[in-house]
C-alpha cells in the first residue's frame, strides 16, 4: 500500500485548456508514491476537501486536470488559486486500476473523466505492450480535446485512441496515426465496434448519467467486465 501523505504543495504550473478545464502541476514530496488510477485529496477550506485524479507524477511534479464548470467551493478555488500559492494535499487514494491480466482493454470517459486514464494506459503501455487498449473519449467539439497531447508518444497499433465528436462536423478533421474521430456521443460510438464484449474489460469513468447509460449500454452487448468511477 501506498504511503498516505499530508503535505502543503506549491503550484508550479497553471494554464487553459478549455472554458472551464485547467491543467495544475505541483510539487510533492519526493517520496511521493501513487499507482495509476489513483486520486489525491486537495483540503481547499478547512471542512472541505475534494478528490482529483492524478494525471501524473514525474520528478516530484504532481499534475491535475481540474473542472471548475461545477463552481462548488474547490472550482471557486481553483480558478482563482496563482503559481507560487500553497494547497494541502491528502494522498494517494483509491483502489480504481485496471485489472493484471492480459485482456483487451477499453477506457471510456468526458470531460476531466480522462485524468486517471492517462496515467493508467501510458503505465499499460510500458508494463503490457502487447495488451490491445482502446480509448474513447466523449466530446462536443474538438476544441474540448484536451488529452491526446498526453498519449502523443504512445500511440501504436495495439493503441488506439478515438475521439468522439457529438457537437460538430467532423468531415474535414485531420488525425493522427492510430487516432479515430466518430460522430455521435460515446454511448453511440462503442457499439458499431466489434469487440469481444465478454472477453473485453471496460473501464468508465465520467459524470454519474454518462457512466450509468454506458455501463446499461455495455450490458445490452454482453459485456460483465465493467469497471466505473463516477465524479
Amino acid at each position: 500500500m501506498n504511503k498516505i501523505h499530508n503535505f502543503q504543495s506549491e503550484l508550479l504550473k497553471k494554464f487553459q485548456l478549455t472554458e472551464h478545464i485547467y491543467h495544475l502541476e505541483y510539487k510533492v514530496p519526493q517520496d511521493f508514491i501513487f499507482t495509476p488510477g489513483q486520486f489525491a485529496g486537495a483540503r481547499v477550506l478547512p471542512t472541505h476537501t475534494r478528490a482529483y485524479s492524478i494525471v501524473s507524477v514525474k520528478d516530484s511534479v504532481m499534475t491535475l486536470l481540474v473542472d471548475v464548470k461545477p463552481q462548488g467551493k474547490a472550482s471557486i478555488y481553483f480558478e482563482k488559486v496563482q503559481v507560487g500559492e500553497n494547497t494541502n494535499f491528502l494522498g494517494p487514494y483509491g483502489i480504481f486500476k485496471a485489472r493484471d491480466t492480459m485482456l483487451p482493454k477499453v477506457f471510456i470517459s468526458t470531460g476531466t473523466g480522462i485524468a486517471p486514464f492517462i496515467s493508467i494506459i501510458n503505465d499499460l503501455q510500458k508494463s503490457k505492450p502487447h495488451v490491445p487498449v482502446y480509448n474513447f473519449f466523449g466530446i462536443k467539439t474538438m476544441e474540448h480535446e484536451i488529452a491526446i497531447p498526453f498519449f502523443k508518444d504512445s500511440l501504436n497499433s495495439n493503441f488506439r485512441y478515438v475521439d468522439c465528436v457529438s457537437r460538430q462536423d467532423i468531415t474535414n478533421l485531420a488525425t493522427i496515426d492510430n487516432q479515430e474521430i466518430k460522430a455521435g456521443r460515446v454511448t453511440q460510438v462503442i457499439p458499431s465496434y466489434n469487440f469481444d464484449w465478454v472477453n473485453t474489460e471496460f473501464y468508465i469513468c465520467g459524470g454519474p448519467e454518462m457512466v450509468t447509460e454506458m455501463s446499461n449500454v455495455l450490458k445490452s452487448l454482453g459485456a460483465d467486465k465493467i469497471f466505473v468511477e463516477k465524479y
